[in-house]
C-alpha cells in the first residue's frame, strides 16, 4: 500500500480487515510517506473510540501541525464501536460536513480491529457511517482480508505474500524454503515476517534454503524433536538414530534435553498404560497426564501398542543410561544412540512395525 505526501493529499483513511499485521503495516507506510522531516511523532494524536464525539474529532483533525509539514490523527475502532445502529450517520454529520475542508497537511486514519470470531456480523461493512464516508472524494477505504494458506495449482496467497516481501527486502530464498516456512508458520504474517528477517540475517549473501528453515524456525524444531521422541519410544531404531544424529550434528538440541523428553514420554505412557488396564475413560487419562486432543490420542495409541510392562522396562533403560552418563561411564551422545537401540529391542514387535 503506497501513499503520496504531496500537496493536496489530505485524506481520511479507513483501514480494516481480519489481517491485523498488514493493516498495521499500512499505517506505518502512511507515517513514513508523510514524515518527510522526522517531526511527525510530535504531531500525531491517537484517539480511542469510546466516548469520542464528532466535535472532538473535528477539533483534532482541524488542528494544524506544529512546526512540521504534516499532522496525523488515528482513531482506533470508531466504526466498530458505533456499529450498524440507525441514526449513526446523522449523528456524525458534523464530521462528514467537515471532511471536504480537511487541511491539506492533515491525515486522519480510522483503524478498525479485526472482527471477533464469535461475531462476524458486526464488521465495518455494515456501518452506515462507512457508507456515508465512501461518497466523499478524499476518503480511501482499504480492507485486509486474511490470506489463505492453500491454493489449487499454485502457491497460496500467504506464500505469494512472503515471496513479495522477500523481493521487496532483497532477500534471496529458494522456492522450497518459501513453501516450508509457510507450511510451518501458517497465516501468521507477523511471525512469518520475523522469521524471514532472522533467516536472512543467518544466510547472509546466499539464498535461504529449506535446511535453514528447518534449523532456525521454532515450529520446525518442535516437529523434529517430537518426531525423534516418537521414533524412540515406539522402538523405530532406524528413524530414531537418523533424527538423533541430525540434531546432534546441527546442534539444535542438547543430549540432556533429549533424554528428558524421552523419559517424560515414557512416564506418560506408563501412567496411561495403568489407566488403560483399569479401563479408565479418556477423560481420566487426560486429567492424569495433562494431554489433550491429538497428543492424548497419540499417547494412548503408544501406551496400548507398547503395553505397561514394556513401557516400564523402557523407562528403567532410560534411567540406566542417565546414570551411566552421570557417573562418566558413557558420553551423552553414545549413551543416547545405545538407548535408541535398546528401546527398539524392548518394544513389542507390533509397536515397532510402525
Amino acid at each position: 500500500m503506497r501513499f503520496s505526501a504531496g500537496a493536496g493529499s489530505n485524506v481520511l483513511h479507513v483501514i480494516h480487515g481480519d489481517d491485523e499485521f498488514r493493516a498495521a503495516e499500512a499505517v506505518q507506510a502512511l507515517r513514513a510517506a508523510i514524515d518527510t522531516e522526522g517531526s511527525l511523532a510530535t504531531n500525531t494524536t491517537v484517539l480511542a473510540a469510546r466516548g469520542l464525539t464528532p466535535q472532538t474529532l473535528v477539533q483534532h483533525a482541524a488542528a494544524l501541525p506544529f512546526l512540521a509539514p504534516a499532522r496525523l490523527v488515528i482513531v482506533e475502532g470508531l466504526l466498530t464501536a458505533l456499529g450498524a445502529r440507525r441514526g449513526v450517520a446523522e449523528a456524525w454529520q458534523p464530521f462528514l460536513d467537515f471532511l471536504p475542508a480537511l487541511p491539506e497537511t492533515n491525515h486522519v486514519v480510522l483503524l478498525e480491529p479485526p472482527p471477533k470470531r464469535d461475531d462476524r456480523t458486526a464488521g465495518v461493512g455494515r456501518s452506515p457511517l462507512l457508507a456515508a464516508l465512501r461518497a466523499l472524494t478524499n476518503v480511501t477505504v482499504t480492507g485486509f482480508p486474511a490470506l489463505k494458506t492453500w491454493a489449487r495449482g499454485g502457491p497460496s496467497e500467504v506464500t505469494r505474500w512472503l515471496q513479495d516481501r522477500a523481493v521487496a527486502r532483497h532477500v534471496a530464498i529458494e522456492p522450497r524454503a518459501l513453501e516450508a516456512l509457510t507450511d510451518l508458520v501458517g497465516a501468521n504474517l507477523r511471525m512469518l515476517a520475523s522469521e524471514l528477517d532472522k533467516l536472512a540475517a543467518y544466510a547472509g549473501d546466499r539464498a535461504i534454503t529449506v535446511d535453514d528453515v528447518r534449523l532456525l524456525t521454532p515450529q520446525a524444531r518442535e516437529e523434529r524433536i517430537f518426531d525423534l521422541v516418537d521414533a524412540v519410544v515406539e522402538g523405530r531404531a532406524a528413524d530414531g538414530l537418523r533424527f538423533l544424529r541430525r540434531m546432534l550434528e546441527d546442534g539444535s538440541e542438547t543430549p540432556s534435553h533429549i533424554f528428558a523428553l524421552i523419559a517424560r514420554q515414557l512416564r506418560q505412557m506408563v501412567r496411561a498404560g495403568e489407566l488403560i488396564e483399569a479401563r479408565a475413560s479418556a477423560d481420566a487419562i487426560a486429567q492424569a497426564t495433562g494431554a489433550r486432543g491429538y497428543p492424548l490420542e497419540k499417547l494412548t495409541r503408544q501406551a496400548r501398542a507398547a503395553g505397561r510392562g514394556a513401557s516400564e522396562a523402557a523407562l528403567r533403560a532410560v534411567e540406566g543410561s542417565d546414570y551411566a552418563v552421570k557417573t562418566g561411564r558413557l558420553a551423552e551422545a553414545l549413551a543416547l544412540e545405545l538407548l535408541v537401540v535398546r528401546l527398539a529391542e524392548l518394544a513389542p514387535r507390533g509397536a515397532r512395525a510402525r
